[in-house]
């Protein structure tokens, strides 16, 4: 029988935290610029620079919109929000979870 402790997210937060420790254990044995350099065949003479700040700015780029995106989801909830409340009188209640 499981016990409290063992839940799922105990279990995410082990891997996780595995994870973390592998890529610091990395980033102190070589330091941050061996893991900004880009794997071969992308990694021969001129094309090297070229592939890490294409990727580099791909990454910002790809956050940009991902921020953009969730901006435009909160708005969109917020403009559905006033319209159930405002418009069609409907009470939205959230109540937590647990033991009552």
């Amino acid at each position: 029988m499981a016990t409290r402790d063992d839940t799922w997210m105990t279990e995410i937060g082990a891997q996780l935290r595995g994870v973390l420790d592998a890529l610091w254990g990395e980033v102190r044995q070589h330091g941050v610029l061996p893991m900004l350099e880009p794997v071969a065949p992308f990694n021969q003479g001129l094309l090297s620079p070229a592939v890490a700040i294409g990727g580099l700015l791909g990454i910002v780029l790809l956050s940009g919109l991902a921020v953009t995106a969730f901006g435009s989801l909160v708005l969109a909830l917020l403009a559905l929000y006033l319209l159930l409340v405002q418009v069609f009188g409907v009470s939205v209640e959230v109540h937590p979870f647990g033991p009552r």
